[in-house]
């Protein structure tokens, strides 16, 4: 009866959260997606731990997402600045019919996902994994110079995936 009495209650709270979730999408004019997680262990008798913790409810883990989030940002802007094919280190290829292909490669910053898991190993705690996409732009024109002044657009994305170690910071 007290089981049924908190599933009961859990179920008008969620309903509660929705419907004011709703009603603020409604002044806004993107909706926004509202993920609620309910924790309930399945097994009473076990303790729950950190190893057995849900993500959501793992403080480090989220502490840890966020520095990863930091340092992804970081990288990307590092990669970005780098780049053997930058916007500013761009390649201009004279093309058979005498015009000129000028070409840049540029990796998207909101195309960057981040996932942080724990590791089994001692020594390193937690392992990031960023995902994002790098995109290939091309414009063409009559001279080198028309090229790197025209209007580029995508003709290529190459998704990428770097796994990282936390060993005293993200490395």
């Amino acid at each position: 009866m007290k089981n049924g009495f908190s599933i009961l209650l859990t179920l008008v709270a969620i309903l509660g959260m929705s419907v004011c979730a709703f009603a603020q999408d409604a002044n806004n004019d993107k909706a926004k997606t509202v993920e609620i997680a309910i924790a309930r262990p399945a097994n009473k008798a076990l303790p729950v731990t950190a190893k057995k913790l849900p993500q959501y409810l793992d403080e480090d883990l989220v502490k840890q997402h966020k520095a990863f989030r930091s340092f992804a940002r970081v990288k990307i802007s590092a990669l970005n600045r780098n780049h053997r094919f930058s916007r500013s280190r761009m390649v201009v290829t004279k093309m058979a019919d005498g015009t000129y292909k000028a070409r840049y490669h540029v990796i998207a910053p909101e195309s960057m996902v981040c996932q942080v898991r724990r590791s089994k190993s001692k020594t390193v705690p937690y392992v990031g994994v960023l995902s994002y996409k790098e995109k290939i732009f091309e414009a063409s024109g009559a001279t080198a110079k028309e090229a790197r002044k025209a209007q580029f657009h995508t003709v290529k994305v190459i998704p990428n995936r770097h796994i990282f170690c936390y060993k005293n910071g993200w490395k």
